[in-house]
């Protein structure tokens, strides 16, 4: 992607392909998502001829985006696919063997067309909210993720192993990062563009300054509860 800064003679597309993890609502209350600011600070750093186009769409499974995979990624010949994908599979208890199918189809289908795949877990939901069983089952598709980026040599964004400590050390600080059980709010969103902003490598984000205090002061404890772990 990087090499796209010297190459201006064509535009160059990023897909954001996901459920509501990933989809730009009204829910937001105006403030940007993780693929707002990625759009930013990619044509801020490699240029005005690079975007990143938002096809989440909530509610969705993997079936879901199979369905609309021509349509709303292939169709565009984007350069890179970002895939966030795997929380509604295990709500509605998609069997995991067809939830890993679904996704190695995408990913193939995907490099078929000569396009980077970067593949993401989620962030962590708040299990103790949940169902009995919830965290068992969500962790098991998570893994999944990870097993078939290795598999197909796919570059993951592991945004679950960031966020899990800071949740199991601090359930209390942690929901300051969560809009509900199962969806992060303006500044998980703003801590996931930073993530995958390291892992794209990419410069860091301009914070705005009426969230920049509190949002560096739970990046810092996300920090700590991950030393933390490194530690035990």
């Amino acid at each position: 992607m990087l090499q796209w800064k010297e190459d201006r003679s064509r535009s160059h597309r990023i897909i954001a392909f996901g459920s509501s993890n990933t989809e730009s609502t009204w829910s937001s209350g105006g403030r940007h998502n993780w693929v707002e600011w990625l759009n930013i600070n990619v044509r801020d750093h490699i240029g005005r001829h690079v975007c990143v186009i938002n096809q989440g769409i909530g509610g969705e499974t993997t079936e879901d985006l199979l369905g609309r995979l021509e349509r709303d990624v292939l169709s565009f010949k984007p350069g890179v696919a970002i895939i966030t994908i795997g929380g509604n599979d295990a709500i509605q208890s998609l069997p995991l063997e067809r939830y890993a199918d679904n996704l190695r189809t995408i990913c193939a289908r995907i490099r078929q067309e000569n396009a980077e795949v970067v593949l993401q877990t989620y962030y962590c939901p708040m299990y103790h909210l949940r169902e009995v069983g919830f965290r068992t089952e969500f962790e098991r598709y998570m893994e999944t993720v990870r097993i078939i980026s290795r598999e197909m040599e796919v570059h993951l964004v592991d945004q679950y192993s960031r966020f899990e400590p800071f949740y199991r050390r601090q359930p209390e600080q942690y929901a300051r990062l969560m809009r509900d059980t199962i969806h992060v709010n303006h500044l998980g969103n703003l801590i996931m563009g930073i993530h995958l902003s390291q892992a794209l490598q990419l410069p860091d984000l301009q914070l705005p300054p009426d969230i920049m205090q509190e949002a560096l002061e739970l990046r810092e404890l996300m920090d700590r509860c991950l030393d933390q772990d490194s530690e035990d």
